[in-house]
């Protein structure tokens, strides 16, 4: 699909940015009462049948049609790195550190899709988007460092803990740009290619598979039936995977496939900044001054990518 819409792909990204931030709220909750692994082995289905039920009514196709086994292949990889690995370890970050620390380290992921999509897709980013990356990053991290103490449930917390809950972080970040760079290279440069809407169904098709092939068998099936009786649990899952794996990730691919990689995910990687409000208002986890600096840094990187 192509538009006249300037900055479409980036306004994309920030758009599906802000609904993952209100997600990740969803989701720690979610996972609190459910427990990470079931909220894991229910959102990529129920996600995946919205996304196929949503594609036949608009295609009249239960599955993208004409789609190259490379094609595929990339879009399928982004989908078991990005949402099946990536998002696991990130959401059971979310359930240590809360939402507002796991999301801030989040914004090393564009380094990673930068350099993948350099290596694999031959991206070239101009100087002025590298260091509107570069600023944006650095005022994500300005927001995250030094003495941190929170508030609300996850305030005051051990420093194992949170050691365990930033790296669990760091690797949904590497994973989710990795997700990105791949899915770049299955939908193909420019407007072409594959429809962000079908490339989003052969995601989540490819990460429900791997992940109930991998976890599943080791699950006691009993036990997993009994906390979907948590009405409040699966309410919020609910919510969180119309959200999440259907919404924003439909719309962040929309995102990936109209502008380079690397910014979009520079885009995609502020929800450290949106998910400040929800963590406040849910969660009473307020941030420090240091914190609202490191958003307006932030905000000034976003804008040189807009003016690139």
């Amino acid at each position: 699909m192509q538009t006249d819409i300037a900055h479409y792909g980036e306004l994309a990204a920030l758009l599906a940015a802000f609904i993952f931030a209100w997600t990740s709220v969803f989701f720690t909750a979610a996972g609190h009462r459910l427990g990470v692994t079931l909220v894991n082995l229910v959102r990529l289905p129920a996600a995946a049948v919205c996304l196929g039920l949503t594609h036949w009514a608009m295609t009249g196709r239960l599955w993208p049609a004409d789609l190259a086994p490379a094609e595929q292949a990339w879009i399928g990889l982004s989908g078991i790195v990005g949402l099946a690995v990536g998002d696991s370890a990130l959401f059971r970050s979310f359930t240590l550190v809360g939402p507002r620390r796991g999301m801030t380290v989040m914004a090393l992921a564009p380094v990673f899709t930068v350099v993948v999509a350099w290596a694999l897709a031959g991206e070239q980013l101009g100087p002025q988007a590298l260091v509107g990356i570069a600023v944006v990053i650095g005022g994500v991290m300005l927001a995250t460092r030094g003495r941190d103490p929170g508030g609300g449930r996850f305030g005051a917390l051990p420093a194992p803990l949170l050691r365990t809950g930033f790296l669990l972080a760091l690797v949904g970040a590497a994973c989710q740009g990795l997700g990105s760079a791949f899915a770049k290279l299955g939908m193909g440069p420019g407007g072409g290619g594959v429809d962000p809407l079908g490339a989003t169904l052969v995601r989540l098709v490819w990460a429900t598979v791997a992940y109930w092939l991998v976890v599943l068998p080791r699950q006691d099936l009993r036990l997993l039936r009994h906390r979907l009786r948590d009405r409040r649990g699966t309410a919020a899952l609910a919510v969180a995977v119309l959200l999440g794996p259907f919404l924003s990730v439909w719309i962040s691919l929309v995102a990936i496939k109209h502008t380079e990689a690397g910014v979009a995910q520079v885009f995609l990687g502020m929800v450290p900044i949106f998910v400040l409000l929800p963590s406040w208002i849910v969660y009473r986890d307020s941030p420090t001054a240091r914190t609202l600096l490191g958003v307006a840094v932030a905000v000034a990187g976003g804008a040189l990518l807009f003016l690139r």
